[in-house]
């Protein structure tokens, strides 16, 4: 059988590859030829199509989905993480609305949390607290929260923070959030409107 985290051995007649930087990708008579009146040259080579996708095959051939490659983040370390693993558990928690992992060029990862409130008061901070510290026992040390913000006034589409198909704009959420995320880093205090805590967990190594 396969495994639960993975989406399944190849279709007949699909080919699928794994890239030396570890992106997927797939060749068959069933791929997509091209774009309509666009280039294809960055996406299909041999033919070839080169997914976006990070992932990685099992030993028994099923394929495991890591995340996007523009998505990867590269820690100071040199290590790998795919954010939308991480942010994914983090929204498992009842109050988390959306999540958004930051670490690139970092020594640990860090979360920015929009909440779930009624007004001015947020009062779960501590089950936002023991729902981090439960997930760092899941995740390897590199991929575990060390410092989170929780923050109100959730993300939108008219704001520019969300696609419209409500996926993250990574890259303008943290441009304008840019002092919030130093601060994470740097420990120094710090006010933003829309800042309701700051939070540490502890990692486990």
């Amino acid at each position: 059988a396969n495994r639960i985290d993975t989406v399944g051995e190849p279709m007949p007649h699909t080919e699928i590859r794994i890239a030396d930087d570890g992106e997927i990708l797939v060749r068959g008579p069933q791929v997509a030829v091209g774009y309509l009146r666009n280039e294809t040259e960055q996406v299909f080579r041999d033919g070839w199509l080169y997914t976006g996708d990070m992932g990685y095959i099992t030993e028994k051939g099923s394929l495991v989905l890591q995340g996007r490659k523009k998505e990867v983040i590269v820690t100071s370390h040199g290590k790998n993480i795919y954010p939308g693993k991480i942010e994914s558990m983090l929204k498992n928690n009842r109050y988390i609305d959306e999540a958004l992992v930051v670490g690139g060029r970092r020594s640990y990862c860090s979360a920015l949390l929009w909440v779930t409130h009624n007004g001015d008061k947020f009062n779960r901070i501590d089950s936002i607290g023991k729902h981090i510290k439960d997930m760092n026992h899941q995740l390897s040390h590199p991929e575990q929260i060390k410092r989170w913000a929780i923050l109100r006034n959730g993300l939108s589409i008219n704001a520019g923070d969300l696609t419209a198909s409500l996926k993250l704009k990574r890259q303008e959420i943290l441009l304008r959030l840019s002092e919030l995320v130093e601060a994470l880093y740097s420990g120094v205090s710090y006010y933003h409107e829309d800042l309701m805590h700051l939070g540490e967990a502890e990692r486990i190594e």
